[in-house]
């Protein structure tokens, strides 16, 4: 009994072997769908692989502000390395002044002002600092008059003031031996006043 029913599928198998041969077909399983899919899948792919890969779209590239751009254009007095090398300053480590350890550059950016601090993380010190109130920039960086308290103030609002404080900042740490630092922007956009700030301190020569 066990023989006769294997004798049933078996024939059945056979008959549908050689009817695929006949009809030139290929006998597919019950997971016809996978296969068709994985197949179109294939088929797209080769496609696109002899047309060539679609042309990736062009990174667009924000433009600088005309002001930063006319900026970048004056000539700044550069300080080099070689000037400013045998400079030893008590608040820095010799390991920052042969680039072992880097100081972080911390940007503070309100709608009045912009500030820039340097900064030695590893003894949590400050080494530099520098700001759109300080009273000495105040011919550098233009001032107005205040509705509300009636005094006068820097204008630290402009491209220009933060591209000032920015020479300012880094010609501070560059007289203290410190030629490079990590540019820290916290949560502010790279545009504006940020942007300008960290474009004017390369322009004196810090490493950002």
């Amino acid at each position: 009994m066990r023989i006769s029913s294997l004798v049933v599928p078996l024939l059945l198998t056979l008959l549908g072997v050689l009817e695929s041969f006949i009809t030139n077909r290929r006998i597919l399983p019950n997971n016809t769908f996978l296969l068709l899919s994985s197949a179109k899948s294939r088929k797209g792919k080769s496609e696109q692989d002899a047309k060539g890969q679609p042309k990736c779209q062009k990174e667009r590239r924000r433009k600088k502000s005309k002001i930063l751009e006319q900026l970048l254009q004056e000539h700044v007095e550069k300080i080099e390395k070689k000037d400013v090398e045998g400079i030893t300053n008590p608040d820095v480590d010799d390991e920052i002044r042969e680039g072992k350890r880097i100081p972080r550059l911390r940007i503070k950016n309100t709608h009045n002002h912009i500030y820039a601090t340097v900064v030695d993380d590893y003894k949590r010190h400050i080494l530099c600092f520098s700001c759109s109130r300080d009273p000495n920039l105040s011919s550098i960086l233009g001032t107005y008059r205040k509705k509300a308290t009636n005094r006068v103030v820097n204008n630290g609002r402009t491209i220009k003031s933060a591209w000032e404080i920015g020479k300012d900042i880094a010609r501070k740490a560059l007289n203290k031996g410190i030629f490079k630092v990590k540019f820290d922007r916290a949560k502010h956009r790279y545009a504006g006043k940020v942007e300008a700030l960290a474009e004017g301190a390369r322009a004196v020569g810090l490493l950002l």
